[in-house]
């Protein structure tokens, strides 16, 4: 089936690699106005914006944009300070020094362990034993990465241990059939970054891939390790929702994989209908039962159910895009750099009268962002004039070991996180697999600490890109299922009520400049930044263990041609010290740990 079918093979008619595609020009957005609006048909808008979305948009300016932008920024600089105070770069010399000291598989022996090791811990945490039981599995995701980490720190691998009978350096073993055979296939055993990432993949996307002609090629920009990834992830997302803009009756459709004439027949209900159906169907009834069952119910204008005659899309869209939220419920907002959406939103509350709390959060210290954030103090103070709590240096995958979060369960009627990031690793983009592990995680791991303090019927918005290759969109909607947030609907960003905020880049890159003051990250990035929007409906059955991604092990790192300790030469003592301070990071990150 050619709709099934995966990207063509390198040199192919139609080939294009990270989402680079013919530039198309964007229709003209049209303003869906007002109820009151007489000259305003929503039954004909509706189905104008239902073609128009049917499809993932084509990304602007592809990814090689992005990664140009991105380089240009922190990426590949040899005037950019390394993650520890550790010189990498080769001293003059260096080779033939230690070149004697080299054991038979090209390594020096490990340096010598320091006496005593302290690992880094956020201050103020709290134990396992201090928070209820109910809690616990929220941050059992990160310690599982903790305990992988640390015992990989720990363990000084002596050359004997890496040497095969040939003497070469030994990657760890594929165990799925069909990867190890396709690496054999594309002569990628040696390729340490290659087999890491297909230890690591999806075993349907695998197989999904090993029945078409598709193979990495040596001569592309890319290396070979993440051309695969790259392929593997498409052939994931595949099976789920697009990351563009997708209507309340295109995600019910995805969820329970409705056929197109269902999909039809709930897009023409009015809102009074449509509720009916999403309430009540289970699966063991029909649509078309549904559907008849609802044209027969009696409209009661009772207050509960706005526009019931109303298109149905039309009012559920309308009703995301307005921030029509829980006036009674807290709101919490994580990850907001420079506080600026928080105070968007407290006013937008403010001016709706809620009674509800609002809580604005960041992941940096105040001291940080009084380096970064001249105006700071003004924001937090406008805040606080509108009856906000400010908390700083807040991790929101461990909400549950913080202990200001202690008596907030079930509170949150809303909570926003806008384009996440699990922060920059020099010499890495942010989609390569040796990093990206961190930005997958982040997502499974932030939608399971919520479990706990979302109320039932509560609202979370995730707004990113969704073309970005560091947090996917499938990391967002997957992470949110796994833990029983449903996917409402995705819509464009500028059509959100609260996007006219000042954005940040939430890095040291704030203290010069910010994503507003050019040209190229609105070009390339506005049309595709979307709002994936989610409900919490706990089932009450007990749901699997957040999905963890791992790292690549040290002996990947070391002996791969990868990112930054890659380029140095092998077995010398920059390569190994490079590869140290980059797990030295990974331990900081899955504590919560700020970095640079």
């Amino acid at each position: 089936d050619d709709g099934d079918a995966l990207e063509p093979l390198p040199g192919e008619p139609g080939f294009e690699w990270f989402g680079q595609e013919e530039e198309q020009e964007p229709e003209e957005a049209k303003d869906v106005g007002d109820f009151a609006d007489d000259d305003f048909d929503p039954w004909k808008a509706l189905a104008l914006n239902r073609s128009q979305s049917a499809e993932r948009p084509p990304t602007e300016d592809g990814e090689d944009a992005e990664n140009d932008l991105l380089e240009e920024e922190y990426g590949f600089q040899d005037d950019l300070e390394p993650i520890e105070d550790i010189d990498t770069d080769v001293p003059e010399g260096e080779d033939q020094e230690d070149a004697g000291a080299l054991d038979a598989d090209g390594f020096g022996e490990p340096p010598e362990a320091s006496p005593t090791r302290t690992e880094p811990a956020r201050e103020g945490d709290l134990s396992l034993d201090e928070i209820p039981e109910d809690q616990r599995e929220a941050v059992e995701g990160n310690l599982e990465l903790k305990r992988a980490l640390s015992e990989e720190c720990s363990v000084s691998r002596s050359a004997k241990r890496r040497r095969t009978d040939g003497g070469a350096t030994k990657v760890p073993p594929i165990e799925h059939p069909t990867a190890a055979r396709l690496a054999r296939q594309w002569k990628l055993q040696n390729d340490s970054a290659a087999t890491y990432v297909l230890r690591m993949a999806d075993s349907e996307a695998i197989e999904m891939i090993a029945k078409t002609r598709w193979a990495p090629s040596p001569m592309h920009k890319r290396s070979q390790a993440e051309q695969v990834y790259e392929q593997l992830m498409r052939a994931k997302e595949r099976k789920g929702p697009p990351g563009g803009p997708l209507d309340a009756v295109a995600a019910f459709g995805h969820r329970f994989h409705l056929p197109g004439e269902e999909d039809e027949m709930l897009a023409r209900l009015n809102h009074k209908s449509l509720r009916h159906v999403f309430k009540e169907y289970d699966k063991s009834r029909p649509i078309a039962e549904l559907v008849e069952e609802a044209n027969l119910l009696d409209v009661v204008d009772d207050g509960e159910i706005a526009a019931p005659d109303k298109p149905g899309l039309f009012v559920l869209g309308r009703s995301q895009c307005l921030e029509l939220i829980d006036p009674f419920g807290d709101a919490l907002v994580v990850g907001d750099a420079n506080l600026t959406f928080s105070v968007q939103l407290a006013e937008h509350r403010e001016s709706l009268h809620h009674a509800g709390r609002t809580i604005a959060t960041t992941f940096e210290k105040l001291e940080t962002l009084r380096e970064r954030y001249p105006e700071i103090a003004d924001t937090v103070k406008r805040l606080q004039e509108l009856g906000c709590e400010v908390l700083h240096n807040v991790d929101c995958t461990r909400l549950a070991v913080d202990p200001r979060f202690q008596g907030m369960q079930e509170s949150f009627g809303a909570v926003y996180y806008n384009f996440p990031h699990a922060g920059v690793v020099q010499g890495f983009f942010d989609g390569h697999p040796f990093v990206r592990w961190r930005h997958a995680n982040l997502m499974h791991l932030f939608f399971r600490a919520l479990r706990t303090f979302v109320k039932p019927g509560g609202s979370v918005k995730v707004a990113s890109n969704s073309s970005a290759t560091g947090v996917r969109y499938s990391d967002i909607i997957g992470g949110a299922a796994a833990s029983e947030f449903i996917h409402d609907e995705t819509f464009p960003f500028m059509e959100w009520s609260l996007s006219r905020y000042r954005r940040s880049y939430g890095d040291r890159r704030d203290e010069h400049k910010r994503p507003e003051d050019g040209d190229v990250y609105k070009d390339q990035r506005a049309n595709s930044d979307m709002v994936y929007c989610f409900t919490y409906k706990p089932s009450g059955v007990l749901v699997a263990a957040p999905s963890i991604n791992y790292p690549p092990t040290k002996e990947e790192l070391i002996i791969s041609n990868e990112g930054r300790a890659g380029r140095l030469p092998a077995g010398t003592t920059a390569r190994r010290k490079r590869v140290e301070e980059l797990y030295e990071l990974f331990l900081h990150y899955v504590q919560g740990i700020h970095v640079g």
